[in-house]
């Protein structure tokens, strides 16, 4: 995995505004986006009029952060009235803050068969999609709201699910779209710096990560991706001294992550796995964490805990082709070839053209024709 990849696991999702405004995510460095819904609700006798009452109820249980309760309200004006685009919409957004994306994806899938027009809606669904890991019909659906209104926030957005899919150059035309908008964008100023960092780019990067300082100077998360850039090009006390500038702003586990990364990269093993520990006691959940202490373990030749470390990872996030791989890859160096072999099989399920599973497959299968033969050998010598 990658150190762009790294970073992009923690969303930050902030509270629900009223009206009908949402602070979208951005990965890993607290984007905040906000979208607008103008609907107009128009009252159609007694059951719409019970129907603006459960709404009623269920935005102010929204604000009061009480979100369960307010799914049961939307819910409630949805039975009455199928056409409440309002509560569909919010209902969708309550399940959004819920991390129930399925359920939010089927709600926004009702509002647009009903209102296709919504582009407000096509925002939020491309969050969703992104979310669930279907980042080219996210694309579309930002496509679509960017096409009624570009805003640079938008652009952003689809910067972002570029940069899920691999397409580092398309997300910095759309970092570069915003900036001309709004050339004080931090998160834009930020994403560029890292995909410019993730294209060998880093003095250029540094330079970008320069101006999302000059814009938030208490950001950590612009002195730690500034780290890394440091770090790569051979200014490794700079990047520290940027690494304990955004510990000391925010102590938070991607900082940690990130500086055990380079550490990683230093052959610095033991200071690497103390990082790596830090950050699973801030988050003991997050599957980066358990991935780059495998990758740790693997360094340093302990290949049983590598891959009980992996298996952590993918229990975690069993959809993330990474994890399987390097698991295989610490199999076949235990001479584990066939579980290798199903770990590898499950990484081209995820990714049907993976280079790297490939060649792991070939020296998978060579092993265990190795293996076979030399127990043909030894069951014939002892005939």
């Amino acid at each position: 995995m990658n150190i762009l990849q790294a970073i992009t696991q923690n969303i930050f999702l902030p509270k629900y505004l009223t009206p009908m405004r949402i602070l979208l995510p951005v990965i890993c460095f607290s984007f905040v986006a906000t979208l607008l819904q103008a609907q107009t609700f128009w009252e159609k006798g007694g059951f719409a009029l019970e129907a603006q009452r459960f709404y009623e109820q269920a935005t102010a249980l929204h604000d009061a952060g009480e979100l369960e309760s307010a799914a049961e309200y939307y819910g409630a004006a949805i039975e009455t009235d199928p056409q409440h685009f309002k509560a569909l919409y919010n209902l969708a957004l309550v399940y959004f803050d819920l991390g129930k994306y399925g359920k939010a994806e089927v709600t926004l899938g009702k509002l647009l068969g009903a209102n296709p027009a919504d582009t407000a809606a096509y925002e939020l669904y491309g969050h969703v999609l992104s979310r669930n890991g279907q980042h080219e019909r996210a694309i579309e659906c930002f496509n679509i709201a960017l096409n009624s209104a570009p805003t640079d926030d938008l652009y952003v957005n689809r910067a972002l699910a570029y940069i899920s899919t691999g397409r580092g150059t398309m997300a910095l035309h759309d970092f570069d779209e915003a900036l001309k908008l709004n050339p004080e964008n931090f998160e834009a100023c930020l994403g560029k710096g890292i995909t410019l960092s993730e294209l060998g780019q880093n003095r250029l990067a540094i330079s970008w990560f320069d101006h999302a300082i000059s814009i938030r100077p208490d950001d950590a998360s612009a002195y730690a991706n500034r780290a890394v850039a440091q770090f790569q090009i051979g200014e490794k006390e700079a990047a520290m001294t940027d690494f304990r500038t955004a510990i000391w702003k925010n102590r938070q586990p991607d900082t940690y992550l990130l500086r055990a990364r380079c550490y990683l990269l230093d052959g610095n093993l033991s200071d690497a796995l103390a990082d790596a520990k830090e950050a699973l006691i801030l988050d003991s959940e997050n599957p980066e964490v358990y991935a780059l202490v495998g990758e740790i373990e693997l360094k340093k030749g302990d290949l049983a805990a590598a891959i009980e470390s992996f298996g952590v990872a993918i229990d975690l996030r069993p959809d993330h082709s990474a994890y399987y791989l390097r698991r295989s890859e610490a199999k076949i160096k235990n001479r584990q070839c066939y579980e290798a072999v199903s770990d590898l099989y499950r990484v081209l399920d995820l990714e049907p053209y993976n280079p790297e599973a490939r060649k792991m497959l070939q020296t998978a299968y060579s092993q265990i024709d190795a293996e076979v033969q030399n127990q043909v050998l030894s069951a014939s010598g002892r005939l």
